[in-house]
């Protein structure tokens, strides 16, 4: 029997701080409307997600180490929440949030260079998914005054557990350093 390649994510997540206050914000939805899809996620915004086998993952996190490693810490800024048609209520970031991890996310996907890879496009950090009209429109007055602000300075990967049916932090060790890209050598003509 021939299995899949193991599923994978690159994300940006808060520091812990972060996780646990959206884990409160989740629990409080979770006392009023019950268990909704997103529950037990942890805080995160979704750069891409992608299948890989071994040696697929090793070219893939040495490449991933390289382009985080151009990249400068940016402080994100979140304030109040949104929601989308598909019942998806997330914390929504500030317009200079959303335009600075927007470039650092096509960045990332532009130079990964991965086959098959689902990208996001718009940076959110879910509270939940496929609510009920109803429970959106609670889940926006519940939440209309969040604000969550934290310094990301890294990427995370994470495994898919299909046993827990959840994503597993598998790597941290991308961090942003600021270095200056190597130059392309010039090619003669003669």
């Amino acid at each position: 029997m021939i299995s899949n390649p193991p599923k994978y994510s690159i994300v940006i997540a808060p520091p812990q701080i972060g996780i646990d206050y959206v884990d409160h914000l989740k629990n409080e939805l979770n006392s009023v409307i019950g268990w909704y899809n997103s529950r037990n996620s942890k805080a995160h915004i979704t750069i891409s997600e992608f299948t890989a086998d071994g040696d697929e993952l090793t070219k893939m996190t040495t490449n991933l180490k390289e382009i985080a490693s151009y990249e400068n810490p940016i402080h994100l800024n979140f304030e109040g929440v949104g929601n989308y048609a598909n019942g998806a209520v997330f914390l929504k970031p500030d317009e200079v949030t959303k335009i600075e991890v927007g470039n650092l996310m096509r960045r990332i996907q532009k130079n990964l260079g991965v086959k098959n890879a689902y990208h996001s496009k718009d940076p959110h950090l879910s509270i939940g998914r496929k609510l009920s009209e109803e429970n959106v429109q609670m889940a926006l007055k519940m939440f209309a005054e969040v604000k969550l602000d934290f310094n990301c300075s890294h990427l995370v990967l994470r495994k898919f557990n299909p046993d827990l049916r959840q994503y597993e932090v598998f790597s941290e060790e991308f961090e942003f350093k600021g270095a200056q890209p190597k130059p392309v050598a010039q090619q003669s003509l003669f």
